[in-house]
């Protein structure tokens, strides 16, 4: 990255009035402070720099990832990548199963900059598939101050059915956008709430108005499932805390990442019956499957989103995705009586 210096440059007059009599006053030209150039927004990354720091966090993350050690993320990953990742090192220890730590490359197939002259700043990576017929990944990259280095904010598998927009090279750089981002046809704030109202209530208006996603699809599923009339599963997705990290497409869209959780709760509603849950929940609750009163079980999501720009119009949609089992919980004190 290149250091951009600004010169400033002032004649400091001073005009030595001459004695033409002893009482003369001396008039002096007093100097005038010359303006302070604004620095303009560049590139805060160059292509070369962009591969070398994604093949440090490959480094730190094959590392941690062999000893499932979420300490050893420090440095490397942040914010929801290294909450996520962390809460995969847990469930893939509890279940015996690495299948949760999800696995991708860095090595890049498209990059982007954010345009910057402070911080902190993003960039943007959709990756290389980790293999042949794997999904490519994008990443979230960010630095939040001089002394930090970049890391992993976050990462989500793109849908094979999705289009993923244009945006500008790293020589050029694209506008970091942030929840109030205006120029869209919803701001990211917006979106988020209305996404949530889609899977809180798959029916509605913003239900109908999104199109159909594996992460909304799995939240039907849950909600499906058969408890034989003993017993009701609800699902309830919540906003994350996170914020938002994105850029700009050319066309004057944003590619935007943020966090949202769910939680899924069976519930026993027949006195002395027998709910049991299987498989990695089991695992999760300590091997003990029976449903007494109540079984939380909470997702942790990363999500992308397309937001089109204003003067396209549109609908956002989600294309990218990846989430993990975060914890679960019982509660038999919510035993039904009778």
């Amino acid at each position: 990255m290149s250091t951009r210096r600004v010169f400033l440059s002032g004649a400091v007059a001073a005009a030595v009035g001459a004695a033409l009599a002893a009482c003369t006053e001396v008039e002096q030209d007093l100097p005038t402070p010359s303006a302070i150039a604004t620095p303009s927004a560049h590139p805060a990354l160059t292509a070369d720099k962009l591969t070398t720091i994604l093949e440090r966090i490959q480094t730190g993350l094959n590392a941690a990832d062999a000893d499932k050690s979420p300490d050893s993320l420090v440095g490397y990953l942040t914010g929801p990548a290294a909450r996520v990742r962390a809460e995969e090192y847990a469930i893939a220890q509890a279940t015996g199963d690495d299948k949760f730590v999800h696995t991708f490359i860095t090595t890049s197939q498209a990059g982007v900059a954010g345009l910057t002259t402070d911080f902190p700043r993003t960039a943007l990576v959709v990756t290389e598939p980790a293999a042949e017929g794997e999904a490519p990944y994008l990443l979230i990259l960010t630095q939040d101050d001089a002394r930090n280095p970049y890391q992993m904010w976050g990462w989500a598998r793109l849908s094979g059915q999705s289009q993923v927009p244009t945006t500008s090279t790293t020589v050029v750089g694209s506008e970091s956008v942030s929840a109030d981002a205006t120029g869209l046809v919803a701001t990211p704030q917006e979106v988020l709430d209305a996404y949530i109202d889609a899977l809180n209530n798959p029916t509605g208006e913003n239900g109908t108005a999104f199109a159909d996603d594996t992460l909304r699809q799995r939240i039907a599923a849950e909600r499906a499932v058969d408890l034989g009339g003993m017993g009701t599963a609800t699902v309830t997705a919540t906003a994350g805390s996170d914020g938002f990290k994105g850029l700009r497409t050319t066309a004057n869209g944003a590619l935007v990442m943020t966090t949202l959780t769910f939680s899924t709760v069976y519930r026993n509603t027949v006195a002395r019956s027998t709910i049991t849950v299987g498989g990695t929940v089991a695992k999760m609750l300590g091997g003990n499957a029976s449903v007494v009163g109540t079984v939380t079980v909470t997702y942790d999501a990363m999500v992308v989103f397309s937001i089109p720009p204003a003067a396209e119009g549109g609908q956002s949609t989600v294309i990218g995705l990846d989430l993990v089992p975060s914890k679960a919980e019982r509660d038999d004190s919510q035993a039904p009586t009778g």
